[in-house]
């Protein structure tokens, strides 16, 4: 009976961090850029029960009882790198990322790639990041801005870099022209080319704070910063929309909810079950 208490907890635990997961999804369906972050569950390794000292049989013999399984667990999550949709949004600062057929480098299709996700912007850190010393971050939000300096940055104030990681610094004032490439144009000269990163395998990215990924220890490792090798094209004046499903969430949403109870109504009847045991069987009348 303690057994299923347990049981019943850890499917709570897992329910409630899944719950966390897809609310944080819910909660950024509008944000540029975001992707999906994915629950995976796994139940704990089966465990042989044994019964033992039971004098039925020989004296100190263990009987088996069969395989056991003490609950489930959060195993971890996964990112969604599915391309959002394009929206046009007419600011020549505004950038989106449209990949093609994600290949790897001898043009065999990489499952871990995702479906058009392995390209992203690469930014620097702002001065007041805690973390500015890891140096770059990468992004598929092209929600851009010039400074009066000419610096172009991100909404946090973080420069876009270049493909050498060179912050980028055009003329304010001059019209600009962002090709597919990459390339801005000034005046029919090619002033600096963004840089858009490709990784070996986008998974071992990690999320950070402001709708970006990092590359931590023993991660992901950079394989390209064109977007032609990246399979990419720069398209000037739109904005990538999140991957979001608004009614997948709230379908996933219920269902959590739904097993969240099922394992709360499962832990009362086995406190009940318990009451019963210790403070009812075995009464004198």
């Amino acid at each position: 009976m303690v057994k299923g208490l347990y049981t019943a907890y850890t499917g709570m635990i897992t329910e409630q961090k899944r719950m966390d997961i897809e609310t944080n999804n819910l909660a950024n369906a509008n944000s540029t850029g975001f992707k999906e972050e994915r629950s995976v569950s796994r139940s704990f390794r089966d465990l042989l029960g044994l019964k033992i000292k039971d004098y039925t049989d020989a004296p100190w013999t263990a009987t088996q009882l069969g395989l056991m399984n003490p609950g489930v667990k959060l195993e971890g999550s996964y990112t969604n790198f599915e391309q959002g949709a394009l929206q046009s949004t007419g600011r020549k600062f505004d950038l989106a990322l449209n990949n093609g057929i994600p290949t790897t480098d001898d043009g065999t299709v990489n499952d871990n790639m995702g479906a058009g996700g392995n390209a992203f912007f690469a930014t620097s850190y702002g001065t007041n990041d805690p973390d500015a010393g890891n140096l770059i971050k990468y992004t598929r939000d092209g929600n851009f801005y010039v400074t009066e300096d000419g610096y172009l940055v991100t909404t946090e104030g973080n420069n876009v870099l270049d493909v050498n990681n060179n912050p980028i610094q055009i003329d304010p004032i001059q019209d600009t022209t962002i090709l597919g490439d990459g390339s801005i144009v000034q005046n029919g000269n090619v002033v600096s080319t963004i840089q858009v990163a490709r990784f070996d395998n986008v998974q071992f990215l990690q999320r950070y704070q402001d709708n970006s990924f990092i590359i931590g220890d023993g991660g992901a490792q950079v394989v390209s910063t064109t977007a032609a090798e990246a399979n990419a094209s720069v398209n000037q004046g739109y904005l990538e929309s999140s991957n979001i499903s608004v009614v997948d969430e709230f379908v996933n949403i219920i269902a959590i909810q739904r097993n969240y109870e099922t394992n709360s109504k499962a832990m009362q009847s086995e406190d009940d079950t318990l009451d019963i045991a210790v403070n009812q069987l075995g009464r004198i009348t």
